[in-house]
C-alpha cells in the first residue's frame, strides 16, 4: 500500500522523542509538510528540521497558549492544515502508590497533561482542519481499556481521550474532520529506559511475562505507521475507531 500525503500539513505534539518523533519521521517521509510540536528541541527532531523540511515548534502545546501557538506556526509557514496527531502523555507521577495515595494536585496534573493538552490542541486545530476538511489522530492507551491500579490517573484520563475522540468523530463528521485514537500498549520508548533487562532474549521474555502474545515490544515506528495511515485518504471511511497495537495484551472481545 502506498500512502502519499503531498501537499497535505500536519501537526504532531509531543514531537521531540518516541512515538512522537517517528511519527514526525513517517509523515514526512510521505511527502507531508511537519510542524512538530515539543517543549524543547531534540538531536532528533533537529536532523529532521534538514533532512525533511519539518518545523519544530518549541511550545508547551499542553497550554491554551502553546497550542495556539502550534496551530498559527504551521498555518503561517504551510498556509493549511491538514492532520493532527495529539501525542502529548506522561504516566502517574507516583506510580505504584495506588489510589488513596494520590492527591488532588496529581490528579489534575494527569488530566491537564493526558487530556486537556487533547481539548486545547484539538479545539485549536480544528477550524484550521474544517477549511477543507482532516483528519486527528489522538494517541490514547491500551490502558483506557485495561486496568491497571499502578497508574490509575493515567488510565482515566487516556480513557477520557477515546471517549472524547468518539464523541468528537460525531460532532464533526459533517464538516469533513475525521477523529480517531491509537492505543499502544508497552512501546520500546525512553519512559521504559532502565526498566527493562538486558538483550534482546530477556527483554521478549520480560514481553512473555507481561502477557504480550507476541512476545516483544512494540517500536515507536509500527505505532507510527498506523498514525500516517489513519491521517491518510486510505482511511477516509474510518471514523470514531480506536485501534489497539499492544501486540495481544489485551485479550478481551470488543
Amino acid at each position: 500500500m502506498n500512502i502519499t500525503l503531498t501537499g497535505k500539513t500536519a501537526i504532531v505534539t509531543g514531537a521531540s522523542r518516541g512515538i512522537g518523533l517517528a511519527t514526525v519521521r513517517a509523515l514526512a517521509e510521505a511527502g507531508a509538510n511537519v510542524a512538530a510540536a515539543a517543549r524543547q528541541l531534540s538531536d532528533g527532531l533537529s536532523e529532521l528540521a534538514v533532512s525533511h523540511g519539518v518545523l519544530p515548534v518549541i511550545a508547551n502545546t499542553a497550554t491554551e497558549e502553546g497550542a495556539r501557538q502550534a496551530a498559527e506556526a504551521a498555518a503561517s509557514r504551510f498556509g493549511r492544515l491538514d492532520i493532527l496527531v495529539n501525542n502529548i502523555g506522561a504516566t502517574d507521577p507516583r506510580g505504584g502508590a495506588g489510589f488513596l495515595a494520590l492527591a488532588d494536585s496529581e490528579w489534575a496534573e494527569m488530566l491537564d497533561v493526558n487530556l486537556m493538552s487533547v481539548v486545547r490542541m484539538t479545539r485549536a486545530a480544528l477550524p484550521l482542519l474544517t477549511e477543507r476538511g482532516g483528519s486527528i489522530v489522538s494517541v490514547s492507551s491500551m490502558n483506557a481499556k485495561l486496568p491497571n491500579p499502578y497508574i490509575i490517573s493515567y488510565s482515566a484520563a487516556k480513557a477520557a481521550v477515546t471517549n472524547l475522540s468518539r464523541n468528537l468523530a460525531e460532532e464533526f463528521a459533517s464538516r469533513g474532520v475525521r477523529i480517531n485514537t491509537v492505543a499502544p500498549g508497552p512501546t520500546r520508548t525512553d519512559m521504559w529506559a532502565g526498566r527493562l533487562p538486558d538483550g534482546e532474549e530477556n527483554i521478549r521474555e520480560f514481553a512473555k511475562d507481561r502477557g504480550i502474545s507476541l512476545g516483544r515490544f512494540a517500536e515507536p515506528e509500527e505505532v507510527a505507521d498506523l498514525i500516517v495511515f489513519l491521517s491518510s485518504d486510505r482511511a477516509a471511511m474510518i471514523t470514531g475507531a480506536d485501534y489497539i497495537i499492544d501486540g495481544g495484551l489485551v485479550k478481551t472481545v470488543h
